[in-house]
Order: structure tokens, then sequence, then C-alpha cells
């Protein structure tokens, strides 16, 4: 099972992303998501911000939500206090959620540079 970050989705959606192509490929090859529930939260607020109808959001996250592929995670405050813990900048805090969730699954993907040297720094396998 792979902890798959917010840009990963984000690229798979946006089709004018140069790296949608090699996120659909990536997402298609997981045989399982994890996915942290402040990754739903991080999806639907870029999406609002970018001007996406209600509509249009609820589409994207119910079709994450609802794929036979995707376990959302929540934590019961446990990943929230390791990242509170891990947090050097209050800008960094929900990839420090996720970073605290993948340090249980042991693999996360994506595209994020300072999230994959956070990773590698703990021993978390990264993809792609």
């Amino acid at each position: 099972m792979t902890v798959i970050d917010t840009n990963v989705f984000l690229y798979a959606i946006l089709s004018d992303s140069e790296l949608n192509g090699e996120a659909r490929k990536l997402l298609a090859g997981l045989e399982r998501w994890v996915v942290p529930s402040i990754v739903l939260y991080e999806l639907y607020w870029f999406l609002m911000r970018r001007g996406y109808s209600t509509e249009e959001i609820k589409e994207v996250v119910s079709s994450v939500l609802s794929s036979p592929r995707t376990k959302v995670v929540g934590d019961g405050g446990k990943y929230i206090k390791r990242a509170l813990d891990m947090t050097k900048s209050p800008k960094r805090f929900n990839d420090m959620v996720i970073l605290a969730t993948a340090q249980d699954f042991g693999r996360l993907t994506t595209y994020d540079k300072k999230l994959r040297k956070d990773g590698e720094r703990l021993g978390i396998e990264l993809l792609p």
C-alpha cells in the first residue's frame, strides 16, 4: 500500500499538466492507495481555488473515495501528534501529516521535492 500525496492526484486530474500522463500511469499501476484524509481536504481546497464548480469538485473527490484501490486513513490524532513534532514550519504542517502517515505504511508517492527529501531522510520508500 502506498500513501498518495495530493499533488499526484492533482497532476492526474489536470490535463494541462506536463506530469498528467505520468501521474495517471503511476496511480493506475498501484494496487492500493492510502489516502490520508488531509489529502482529500487539500484536493477540495485546491480545486475550489482554481474555480472548479461544487459539482466538479464533488465528482473528483467522490471518484477517489469510490475507487476500490482507495483506503482513506484518519488518524484519531496519532499522525497529527507526530506531525506536530516534525513540523519546523507551520506552512508544511499538512505535508508532515502525510509524511507521518507514510512512516506507518512505508511507501509514499509524491512530486514534492521537500517532502521527498524528508521521506528519504526517514527511510520511506518513494515513488516515482
